[in-house]
């Protein structure tokens, strides 16, 4: 598959430039598996980006996105910043967020598609699992033998290594590596933070002293609970903001102001210089995006 050919492949994706304005070569082989879409890639050295341009044209923001490196050299960009990921680490992004991927050389992945809702009440924009943690040894294992035995199966087996993925999925997200490589348990109290925030998004009084009370803990051990993510006043600004673009892009008939105000923004100067800064355009540009597609559909 030449360049031309793969950025049509990969255009609800994300937008795709090749590195030196050389070719590039990639191949694809993609199940689909029910709720689940399993891929065989490889592709040269490219940047990929996924911006609030392609979020708005998208058809998969509802979905997660986990991706296995098997060779090459990867650079990504999520909400925390700019990780390095080498061959055998286990990636994730949640399509309703932006994200970009500079492939370094030659790369070769197994990625997994599957609806949000299949994980939920814990982060997951930009989440690692690094090649040498158990339990990332033992889901890459998983999908390199599901991939070998995949044409062979049976639909009542495919339907049990699905269910199989999803288990091992899990797993590895709710337990937590610590700097020794050991594993405990993933905390409690930030998934029931996680949790109360969605529920309560909408409320312009949510934030740090109000978890306080709510949850019985520290500003510190907040902060502790969402360092990686940027801070909890991060995340919670993030949430908001990538639940205005969802409304933006699910709801033409809802004003923005009302979207904004519904997601719980106090201002919306606050918003407007939020929202620009997150997704490098104006909430008003988002909208005549979406309309701009709704119309070529």
């Amino acid at each position: 598959m030449r360049t031309t050919a793969y950025r049509r492949w990969l255009r609800s994706i994300a937008l795709i430039e090749p590195c030196h304005n050389e070719p590039l070569d990639a191949s694809v082989v993609a199940y689909s598996l029910g709720q689940m879409t399993l891929t065989q890639s490889t592709s040269g050295v490219a940047h990929y980006l996924r911006d609030a341009r392609i979020i708005a044209k998208s058809r998969f923001n509802d979905c997660l996105l986990l991706r296995l490196l098997l060779e090459g050299s990867v650079n990504a960009r999520f909400d925390a910043g700019k990780v390095d990921i080498k061959p055998g680490d286990i990636y994730l992004a949640d399509l309703a967020n932006t994200s970009e991927l500079w492939v370094q050389e030659e790369s070769k992945h197994i990625s997994v598609m599957l609806p949000r809702e299949q994980v939920r009440d814990v982060p997951l924009h930009g989440r690692i699992l690094r090649a040498e943690w158990l339990p990332c040894r033992m889901l890459r294992e998983h999908l390199l033998n599901f991939v070998e035995v995949l044409r062979h199966c049976r639909a009542d087996d495919v339907k049990e290594m699905v269910k199989v993925t999803m288990e091992l999925l899990r797993f590895c997200l709710r337990t937590d590596e610590t700097p020794h490589g050991a594993s405990h348990a993933f905390d409690d109290t930030r998934e029931r933070v996680v949790h109360y925030i969605d529920l309560h998004l909408g409320e312009s009084d949510l934030g740090v002293v109000r978890l306080q009370k709510v949850f019985g803990v520290s500003r510190s051990q907040l902060y502790r609970q969402f360092a990686e993510l940027g801070g909890i006043q991060h995340y919670i600004r993030n949430k908001r903001l990538q639940a205005v673009l969802h409304d933006l892009c699910n709801e033409p008939q809802r004003s923005i102001t009302e979207i904004i105000e519904h997601c719980g923004f106090s201002t919306e100067r606050q918003f407007q210089r939020a929202f620009r800064a997150r997704f490098g355009m104006t909430a008003s540009q988002v909208r005549a995006e979406w309309i701009s597609k709704a119309i070529a559909d």
